[in-house]
């Protein structure tokens, strides 16, 4: 009974938006941790669930897939927040659209210079190319040009939780803080997760975050399978 429970779909999705309401609750418990945001601690309980069980990916993916299927409709669900300050940033367009351009330009030519310098392996550098985007659109890009899909997932999730845990600090120390800039820059850096983060900072914030996540995966998914071809 137990085996065939391990290997049905629906009790992989359900274990894990259990994991991520723990991880939720554990979050919360501490406070608002930085260090323990809610996607890390639903992983590390999701990963030690299937070593225990010694179910393979594949077969987890057969549920997980179900949560997958949304991460689409979820993102569109943030032009909520970002309708609000619509008209605030119809003034302000050209510095959005420099903010996004350059600085999501920025981060990927670090992060792939980093990685081709330290590693040199073609697959993982055509893979972080996408790092700074919400899943779903770096998952698709990644197959499209020939990366490794699974990886930039993991890309995804770390650059979201360094980048929620270390932007605003960093910015403070700049005094850079301001709402609108607070929000562009999770947004650009840190996607889904940042905004995530932003959403607990304010509204401002996260109408900013979501418009610059969405803004900044739009143009990726434009701009980067040709930038990787000619590369």
């Amino acid at each position: 009974m137990i085996s065939t429970l391990l290997h049905t779909p629906l009790f992989w999705a359900a274990l894990t938006i259990a994991a991520f309401l723990a991880g939720q609750q554990l979050y919360r418990i501490t406070g608002n941790n930085a260090f323990l945001p809610p996607i890390l601690t639903g992983i590390v309980l999701v990963v030690c669930a299937l070593e225990s069980s010694g179910v393979s990916y594949s077969v987890y993916m057969e549920g997980g897939g179900y949560l997958h299927m949304m991460l689409g409709p979820v993102v569109v669900m943030l032009a909520v927040p970002l309708f609000q300050f619509l008209h605030t940033m119809r003034k302000q367009w050209l510095r959005i659209v420099l903010a996004i351009s350059l600085g999501s330009a920025t981060t990927v030519l670090c992060a792939v210079a980093l990685t081709w310098w330290w590693i040199g392996d073609e697959a993982i550098v055509i893979t972080m190319h996408s790092k700074s985007i919400t899943t779903p659109v770096a998952v698709a890009i990644t197959e499209q040009v020939g990366g490794i899909s699974a990886l930039a997932s993991a890309f995804v999730i770390i650059t979201g939780i360094l980048g929620a845990l270390m932007i605003p600090p960093l910015l403070r120390m700049t005094r850079m803080n301001d709402e609108q800039t607070l929000g562009l820059t999770l947004g650009i850096c840190a996607h889904a997760i940042g905004t995530s983060r932003a959403l607990e900072l304010g509204p401002q914030q996260s109408a900013y975050a979501a418009m610059a996540m969405t803004l900044t995966a739009t143009l990726h998914a434009l701009v980067l399978p040709w930038v990787i071809r000619l590369w």
